[in-house]
Protein backbone atom coordinates (compact mmCIF):
# COMPACT_ATOMS: atom_id res chain seq x y z
CA UNK A 1 0.00 0.00 0.00
CA UNK A 2 1.18 3.67 -0.99
CA UNK A 3 1.45 6.72 1.27
CA UNK A 4 2.81 9.13 -0.57
CA UNK A 5 5.86 8.23 -2.04
CA UNK A 6 6.35 5.26 0.24
CA UNK A 7 5.52 2.06 -0.07
CA UNK A 8 4.70 -0.65 3.06
CA UNK A 9 3.88 -4.00 2.86
CA UNK A 10 1.31 -5.43 5.44
CA UNK A 11 2.92 -9.02 5.84
CA UNK A 12 4.04 -8.23 9.25
CA UNK A 13 2.43 -6.12 12.45
CA UNK A 14 3.53 -2.47 11.57
CA UNK A 15 4.33 0.19 14.25
CA UNK A 16 3.01 3.62 14.79
CA UNK A 17 5.19 5.89 17.07
CA UNK A 18 3.27 8.74 18.53
CA UNK A 19 4.86 12.63 18.73
CA UNK A 20 2.20 14.66 20.43
CA UNK A 21 2.79 18.33 20.24
CA UNK A 22 0.44 19.16 22.66
CA UNK A 23 0.13 20.39 26.51
CA UNK A 24 -2.53 18.10 27.51
CA UNK A 25 -2.43 14.96 26.32
CA UNK A 26 -3.53 12.41 28.93
CA UNK A 27 -0.23 10.70 29.39
CA UNK A 28 2.68 12.70 27.67
CA UNK A 29 1.60 16.08 27.63
CA UNK A 30 4.01 18.85 26.98
CA UNK A 31 7.07 16.20 26.44
CA UNK A 32 7.81 18.00 23.22
CA UNK A 33 7.74 21.44 24.23
CA UNK A 34 10.54 23.50 25.76
CA UNK A 35 10.66 24.43 29.50
CA UNK A 36 7.78 27.06 31.24
CA UNK A 37 6.10 26.90 27.30
CA UNK A 38 2.83 25.59 26.50
CA UNK A 39 3.50 26.27 22.66
CA UNK A 40 6.88 26.45 21.89
CA UNK A 41 8.18 22.92 20.11
CA UNK A 42 11.86 21.80 21.55
CA UNK A 43 13.33 20.71 17.86
CA UNK A 44 16.16 18.64 20.09
CA UNK A 45 13.34 16.92 22.16
CA UNK A 46 11.74 16.37 18.79
CA UNK A 47 14.86 15.27 17.02
CA UNK A 48 16.43 12.57 19.73
CA UNK A 49 12.55 10.76 19.10
CA UNK A 50 12.44 10.67 16.11
CA UNK A 51 15.99 8.83 16.06
CA UNK A 52 13.97 6.25 18.99
CA UNK A 53 11.11 5.56 16.69
CA UNK A 54 13.13 4.80 13.21
CA UNK A 55 15.82 3.13 15.19
CA UNK A 56 13.16 0.74 16.78
CA UNK A 57 11.13 -0.59 13.75
CA UNK A 58 8.70 2.42 13.55
CA UNK A 59 6.84 2.23 10.16
CA UNK A 60 4.65 5.65 10.93
CA UNK A 61 5.13 8.37 12.97
CA UNK A 62 1.39 9.78 13.68
CA UNK A 63 1.99 13.61 15.07
CA UNK A 64 -0.71 15.09 16.57
CA UNK A 65 -0.74 19.03 17.78
CA UNK A 66 -4.80 19.50 19.75
CA UNK A 67 -5.21 16.65 22.44
CA UNK A 68 -8.32 14.48 21.89
CA UNK A 69 -8.61 13.14 25.13
CA UNK A 70 -12.02 13.44 27.11
CA UNK A 71 -12.09 17.29 27.97
CA UNK A 72 -9.53 18.34 25.81
CA UNK A 73 -9.60 21.78 25.41
CA UNK A 74 -10.09 22.67 22.02
CA UNK A 75 -7.45 24.99 20.04
CA UNK A 76 -7.75 27.19 17.03
CA UNK A 77 -6.77 26.81 13.51
CA UNK A 78 -3.47 28.46 13.64
CA UNK A 79 -2.36 27.32 17.00
CA UNK A 80 -2.76 23.81 15.93
CA UNK A 81 -0.85 24.77 12.58
CA UNK A 82 1.85 26.53 14.93
CA UNK A 83 2.37 23.58 16.55
CA UNK A 84 2.77 21.49 13.42
CA UNK A 85 5.04 23.32 10.68
CA UNK A 86 8.54 23.10 12.81
CA UNK A 87 8.17 19.54 13.42
CA UNK A 88 6.91 18.94 9.74
CA UNK A 89 10.06 20.64 8.65
CA UNK A 90 12.17 18.86 10.85
CA UNK A 91 10.90 14.92 10.09
CA UNK A 92 10.34 15.83 6.55
CA UNK A 93 13.26 13.68 5.21
CA UNK A 94 12.47 10.63 7.62
CA UNK A 95 11.89 7.25 6.25
CA UNK A 96 8.83 6.77 8.23
CA UNK A 97 5.49 7.44 7.31
CA UNK A 98 4.56 10.81 8.31
CA UNK A 99 0.89 10.60 9.50
CA UNK A 100 -1.33 13.66 10.79
CA UNK A 101 -3.66 13.46 13.79
CA UNK A 102 -6.11 16.24 12.83
CA UNK A 103 -9.49 16.69 12.35
CA UNK A 104 -9.85 20.33 10.85
CA UNK A 105 -9.65 20.46 6.78
CA UNK A 106 -7.09 23.43 7.13
CA UNK A 107 -4.46 21.78 8.82
CA UNK A 108 -4.68 18.76 6.88
CA UNK A 109 -3.88 20.91 3.67
CA UNK A 110 -0.84 22.94 5.30
CA UNK A 111 0.05 19.52 6.75
CA UNK A 112 -0.43 17.85 3.11
CA UNK A 113 2.66 20.61 1.88
CA UNK A 114 4.80 18.13 3.46
CA UNK A 115 5.54 14.69 2.33
CA UNK A 116 2.53 13.47 4.80
CA UNK A 117 1.51 10.04 3.75
CA UNK A 118 -1.58 9.34 6.27
CA UNK A 119 -4.32 11.52 8.06
CA UNK A 120 -5.46 9.95 11.27
CA UNK A 121 -9.14 11.27 11.94
CA UNK A 122 -10.80 11.07 15.12
CA UNK A 123 -13.92 12.48 13.42
CA UNK A 124 -13.50 10.13 10.60
CA UNK A 125 -14.17 13.09 7.84
CA UNK A 126 -17.48 14.10 9.25
CA UNK A 127 -16.97 17.78 7.17
CA UNK A 128 -17.07 18.16 3.51
CA UNK A 129 -13.81 19.85 3.09
CA UNK A 130 -12.16 17.24 4.60
CA UNK A 131 -13.45 14.60 2.23
CA UNK A 132 -12.56 17.09 -0.69
CA UNK A 133 -9.05 17.06 0.91
CA UNK A 134 -8.25 13.28 0.76
CA UNK A 135 -10.83 12.87 -2.43
CA UNK A 136 -8.02 15.59 -4.36
CA UNK A 137 -4.89 14.09 -2.81
CA UNK A 138 -5.48 10.62 -3.01
CA UNK A 139 -4.04 9.77 0.45
CA UNK A 140 -4.60 7.47 3.00
CA UNK A 141 -6.75 8.28 5.74
CA UNK A 142 -7.64 6.17 8.89
CA UNK A 143 -11.24 6.55 10.41
CA UNK A 144 -12.22 5.65 13.76
CA UNK A 145 -15.66 4.65 15.40
CA UNK A 146 -16.54 7.38 17.95
CA UNK A 147 -19.67 6.94 18.32
CA UNK A 148 -21.65 3.78 20.46
CA UNK A 149 -25.00 3.21 19.71
CA UNK A 150 -26.26 1.43 22.79
CA UNK A 151 -28.77 -0.40 21.58
CA UNK A 152 -27.15 -3.06 19.76
CA UNK A 153 -23.74 -5.18 20.26
CA UNK A 154 -19.80 -3.19 19.69
CA UNK A 155 -18.84 -6.17 17.20
CA UNK A 156 -22.93 -5.24 15.29
CA UNK A 157 -21.99 -1.39 15.86
CA UNK A 158 -18.19 -1.21 14.46
CA UNK A 159 -19.20 -3.27 11.63
CA UNK A 160 -22.13 -1.20 10.77
CA UNK A 161 -20.44 2.40 11.68
CA UNK A 162 -17.95 0.97 8.84
CA UNK A 163 -19.77 -0.07 6.22
CA UNK A 164 -21.46 3.25 6.24
CA UNK A 165 -18.61 4.78 6.32
CA UNK A 166 -16.82 3.12 3.71
CA UNK A 167 -20.12 3.43 1.13
CA UNK A 168 -19.99 7.09 2.32
CA UNK A 169 -16.64 7.81 0.99
CA UNK A 170 -16.41 5.12 -1.56
CA UNK A 171 -19.51 7.37 -2.95
CA UNK A 172 -17.53 10.32 -2.54
CA UNK A 173 -14.69 9.64 -4.61
CA UNK A 174 -12.32 8.24 -2.00
CA UNK A 175 -10.53 5.21 -2.85
CA UNK A 176 -11.28 2.20 -1.22
CA UNK A 177 -7.70 1.00 -0.82
CA UNK A 178 -7.19 4.91 0.90
CA UNK A 179 -9.34 3.70 3.98
CA UNK A 180 -8.12 2.52 6.94
CA UNK A 181 -10.78 1.43 9.99
CA UNK A 182 -9.67 2.23 13.82
CA UNK A 183 -12.34 0.54 16.25
CA UNK A 184 -11.57 3.74 18.48
CA UNK A 185 -10.61 1.85 21.91
CA UNK A 186 -11.49 3.93 24.94
CA UNK A 187 -13.57 6.38 22.76
CA UNK A 188 -17.55 6.56 24.22
CA UNK A 189 -17.11 2.35 25.20
CA UNK A 190 -17.65 0.85 28.71
CA UNK A 191 -14.76 -1.51 29.92
CA UNK A 192 -17.04 -4.19 28.67
CA UNK A 193 -17.03 -3.17 25.10
CA UNK A 194 -13.44 -2.42 24.84
CA UNK A 195 -12.56 -6.18 26.49
CA UNK A 196 -14.37 -7.14 23.82
CA UNK A 197 -13.09 -5.30 20.66
CA UNK A 198 -9.58 -6.84 21.93
CA UNK A 199 -10.37 -10.28 22.78
CA UNK A 200 -13.17 -11.31 20.55
CA UNK A 201 -13.47 -9.09 17.21
CA UNK A 202 -11.54 -10.70 14.53
CA UNK A 203 -10.17 -7.86 12.86
CA UNK A 204 -9.18 -10.05 9.90
CA UNK A 205 -12.41 -10.00 8.53
CA UNK A 206 -12.39 -6.82 7.32
CA UNK A 207 -11.21 -6.27 3.80
CA UNK A 208 -9.38 -2.91 4.63
CA UNK A 209 -6.33 -2.37 6.93
CA UNK A 210 -7.23 -2.30 10.75
CA UNK A 211 -4.96 0.52 13.14
CA UNK A 212 -4.90 -0.45 16.75
CA UNK A 213 -4.66 2.08 19.69
CA UNK A 214 -4.25 0.64 22.76
CA UNK A 215 -1.74 2.61 24.14
CA UNK A 216 -1.90 3.71 27.83
CA UNK A 217 -5.59 3.82 27.22
CA UNK A 218 -7.58 4.69 30.73
CA UNK A 219 -9.28 0.55 30.21
CA UNK A 220 -6.40 -0.78 30.76
CA UNK A 221 -5.40 1.06 33.63
CA UNK A 222 -8.84 -0.23 35.02
CA UNK A 223 -8.03 -3.89 34.68
CA UNK A 224 -4.16 -3.61 35.77
CA UNK A 225 -5.31 -1.26 39.00
CA UNK A 226 -3.78 1.69 38.17
CA UNK A 227 -0.61 0.44 37.87
CA UNK A 228 2.77 3.24 37.07
CA UNK A 229 3.03 4.12 33.07
CA UNK A 230 6.24 1.79 32.71
CA UNK A 231 4.19 -1.34 33.76
CA UNK A 232 1.15 -0.21 31.48
CA UNK A 233 3.25 0.46 28.56
CA UNK A 234 4.53 -3.66 28.93
CA UNK A 235 1.08 -4.24 29.23
CA UNK A 236 -0.20 -1.66 26.28
CA UNK A 237 2.57 -3.54 24.27
CA UNK A 238 1.41 -7.07 25.26
CA UNK A 239 -2.68 -5.72 23.96
CA UNK A 240 -1.18 -4.34 21.12
CA UNK A 241 0.10 -7.96 19.90
CA UNK A 242 -2.93 -9.78 21.11
CA UNK A 243 -4.78 -7.72 18.98
CA UNK A 244 -2.08 -8.43 15.61
CA UNK A 245 -3.05 -12.01 16.23
CA UNK A 246 -6.73 -11.18 15.94
CA UNK A 247 -5.73 -9.23 12.56
CA UNK A 248 -4.91 -5.71 13.30
CA UNK A 249 -2.19 -4.18 11.10
CA UNK A 250 -0.45 -1.15 12.47
CA UNK A 251 0.00 -0.73 16.19
CA UNK A 252 -0.07 2.74 17.08
CA UNK A 253 1.73 3.25 20.70
CA UNK A 254 3.50 5.50 22.83
CA UNK A 255 6.85 3.52 23.90
CA UNK A 256 7.65 2.23 20.66
CA UNK A 257 10.72 0.63 21.56
CA UNK A 258 9.11 -2.04 24.14
CA UNK A 259 6.51 -2.89 21.66
CA UNK A 260 9.07 -3.70 19.05
CA UNK A 261 11.01 -5.79 21.51
CA UNK A 262 8.24 -7.46 22.09
CA UNK A 263 7.62 -8.27 18.62
CA UNK A 264 11.33 -9.12 18.08
CA UNK A 265 11.53 -11.59 21.15
CA UNK A 266 8.43 -13.58 19.28
CA UNK A 267 9.62 -13.29 15.94
CA UNK A 268 7.15 -11.28 15.09
CA UNK A 269 9.45 -8.64 13.80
Amino acid sequence: MFFGDKELIFDKPLIMGIINLTPDSFSDGGKFLKKNSDRDIDKNKVQKELEVLENNGASFIDIGAESTRPGHKTISIQQEIDRLMPVLELISKSNCVISIDTRKPEVMKEALKYPVGLINDVSALESLEAKEIIRDANIPVCVMHNRRVKSISIEADIKKFFKDKIQELTSFGISNENIILDPGFGYDKSLEDNKKLLFEIDYSEFKNNVLIGLSRKGFLKKILNNMSYEDLDEKSSIASIIASERGADILRIHNVAKLFSRLKELKKF
